[in-house]
């Protein structure tokens, strides 16, 4: 078995990968990220950039983009993917297009997600695509359906019809071509839809290993008992679960929304609340190895460790084919690369796409890099240490 103590402190494997202009750019995006006033500074003129079409792109691409982006289209990251691989780093390929409101646009972002799916088939086993169900369907049209009429509505519904057709096909792609297929969480206002399709996809799909992943946020208080009814339901009905966990991207929207309709927060009240429900989800996930493929998505050192414990106390000897750990490209180096040399399944989320496209996603990683208390100090500590290391 491997290594049940991982080094995250290395700093000489974390950033073995870049070059020394390379760490100086990732110095440069973390230095200005550490002040909360320059996140909102380049929110501000990223709106400009979208909404006036403005002539900036060029400062992105060489500043965040680089940095927390694989490339503007598949040939620039096809380069990435190659050099990730050379450190036995995967790639969970994600094209950053969402919130598309024209049936043209679903359209286009399937094709995207089918050629995704061919350009990393070659990595098989280890082969992974991340999707949005928002880049194939219009949000605002899936909030209008609740969930006790919805599982009706898509035997009558034509929108619905196509959104699964289009979810299907994706699925097809990624069963024949041995590509597992991370269907990302988002709202808890469409969670409920998203379930249902992916559940189904799940009996469909899974019945030989796990192909298809949902997404659980754990700052939801209900995704313990989520989790727990779908292991029930695949040990009854004989399918495998893929279960992707991450803390969640929308804590504040979440208690806002709540918060006007008058009803309970659907999110934890604190950290904490999180962290433990986090934790008991990858506890119950790995309990359950011989049904349940997991992959732990988090930046969290000590979820991290202690899944480590887990995996040994759990004797999941084959853990390289159930237990898949993954950061966001850009973020968190020192746990990826360490994961990888003492050979844990370890990959990146890389997303690539056109620097408008762009915009959103890196919006997101500025302020949520500013939002988890002392992610940007502990980044910008390990790239100054690393360009220390390298002078000497």
């Amino acid at each position: 078995m491997e290594n049940k103590s991982v080094n995250f402190d290395d700093v000489s494997i974390a950033f073995s990968y870049k070059s020394d202009a390379e760490l100086k750019r990732m110095f440069f995006v973390y230095r200005l990220i550490q002040k909360p006033f320059m996140v909102k500074f380049l929110t501000r003129v990223a709106f400009w950039i979208i909404k006036y079409k403005l002539p900036f792109k060029f400062l992105l691409k060489n500043t965040m983009f680089q940095v927390f982006c694989a490339g503007v289209d598949l040939n620039e990251t096809k380069k990435t993917m190659a050099h990730l691989k050379k450190y036995d780093v995967y790639t969970v390929l994600d094209y950053v297009a969402e919130g598309d409101k024209s049936e043209v646009g679903f359209k286009k972002n399937l094709q995207t997600i089918i050629k995704n799916i061919d350009c990393v088939k070659n990595e098989s086993p280890n082969a992974f695509v991340g999707v949005k169900i928002s880049g194939l369907e219009d949000v605002e049209y899936l909030k209008t359906f609740k969930q006790a009429d919805f599982v009706e509505k898509f035997k009558t519904e034509h929108r619905l019809q196509l959104l699964h057709e289009r979810v299907e096909k994706i699925c097809q792609e990624g069963d024949k071509n041995n590509v597992k297929v991370y269907f990302d969480a988002e709202e808890r206002n469409t969670q409920d839809i998203f379930d249902y399709l992916i559940e189904e996809m799940m009996r469909k799909y899974n019945r030989q290993k796990a192909v298809v992943y949902n997404t659980l946020q754990m700052y939801l208080k209900d995704r313990i008992d989520y989790l727990n009814k779908c292991i029930s339901e695949a040990k009854n009905e004989h399918f495998f679960i893929g279960m992707k966990l991450v803390r969640g991207a929308y804590v504040e929207k979440e208690r806002e929304e709540a918060k006007k309709l008058g009803l309970e927060s659907p999110v934890f009240d604190t950290k904490q609340g999180t962290d433990d429900s986090f934790n008991h989800a990858v506890q119950i996930c790995l309990e359950n190895h011989d049904l349940v493929a997991t992959c732990i998505a988090t930046h969290n050192m000590e979820s991290i460790q202690k899944a480590i414990i887990l995996i040994h106390e759990y004797q999941i000897n084959d853990h390289e084919n159930k237990v898949f750990f993954s950061q966001l490209y850009g973020m968190s180096d020192n746990l990826t690369f360490n994961l990888a040399k003492n050979k844990y399944n370890s990959s990146k989320y890389v997303p690539y796409g056109e620097v408008e496209k762009a915009i959103p996603y890196l919006l997101r990683r500025a302020e949520e890099n500013t939002s988890i208390e002392g992610q940007v100090s502990r980044e910008f500590e390990m790239l100054k240490q690393e360009k220390n290391r390298r002078k000497i």
